[in-house]
């Protein structure tokens, strides 16, 4: 059975992706209230 030359490459970019990842343990933690302020700033640019 032939190997299918997208899935083949859509498995190296994946397995890239994974490797180039930032470690869960080393990224920042944000506060419910940085989460909040954020979104705020988000739809407030929306409306622009």
């Amino acid at each position: 059975m032939p190997i299918d030359p997208y899935a083949a490459l859509h498995a190296l970019l994946r397995a890239e992706a994974v490797r180039n990842a930032p470690h869960p343990a080393s990224a920042p933690v944000k506060t419910q209230n940085e989460d909040e302020e954020d979104h705020q700033e988000r739809s407030g640019q929306s409306d622009r």
